[in-house]
């Protein structure tokens, strides 16, 4: 979903939180939202790829300006 789309179902409360994870080619940090149905949506940009931000700080902003007071970091070790 891109960032518009995220808006809209946080809008209508179709989200219930704001994960932060490490993306899969480890340059960066994505924004997965889990719906309110259990299912995971992914912030992606315009083309659908996964919108990577380059630091913690940036993700979480993002998150945020969503709407959500507390995120979720998952980071493995």
């Amino acid at each position: 979903m891109d960032l518009q789309e995220i808006r809209a179902a946080y809008a209508a409360g179709r989200l219930s939180e704001a994960i932060i994870e490490p993306c899969a080619e480890g340059n960066g940090w994505t924004v997965v939202f889990r719906q309110t149905d259990g299912a995971l949506a992914r912030l992606t940009d315009h083309a659908g790829a996964d919108k990577i931000y380059h630091t913690l700080d940036h993700a979480t902003e993002l998150a945020k300006e969503v709407g959500f007071d507390a995120v979720r970091v998952e980071e493995p070790f």
